[in-house]
């Protein structure tokens, strides 16, 4: 697929075993179900010939999380940075999400932030983002 090749993200997400208040599962199922739905998004994704690089946060690392975050964002130039909606949407990691959109804008400025609705929503996301399309 021409118009997807060479695209480059990354989507950032907290680790599997993360607890998640019951109106997230609710939302989105149980942490199986959401692997199963980020697994799946993400394979669509490398098969469309999109570079993806995926980072799972400890929220319990905060400072451990924030410097690996910062050595992905320097190492590549990426077409956008995806944010997942468990780190927005967690009220005990509002202060992290914060901490990570800012280290977003002054590591990698010019590049767009794009946020999911959920997992499995990645896909979505990053055709209505990039203006592409994902078989």
């Amino acid at each position: 697929m021409p118009g997807n090749v060479h695209k480059k993200v990354i989507l950032i997400g907290f680790v599997p075993n993360v607890s998640l208040p019951p109106y997230f599962r609710n939302l989105f199922g149980t942490a199986e179900e959401i692997r199963t739905k980020i697994d799946t998004d993400h394979n669509r994704i490398h098969r469309a010939g999109i570079t993806l690089v995926s980072y799972e946060l400890n929220p319990q690392e905060k400072e451990k999380a924030l410097a690996d975050l910062e050595a992905l964002l320097r190492a590549k130039d990426y077409d956008a940075i995806g944010i997942g909606a468990g780190v927005r949407l967690h009220p005990d990691y509002t202060a992290l999400f914060e901490a990570i959109v800012n280290l977003c804008r002054t590591t990698a400025p010019s590049v767009p932030l794009i946020f999911n609705d959920g997992p499995g929503g990645s896909v979505m996301t990053l055709e209505r983002a990039l203006g592409i399309q994902i078989p």
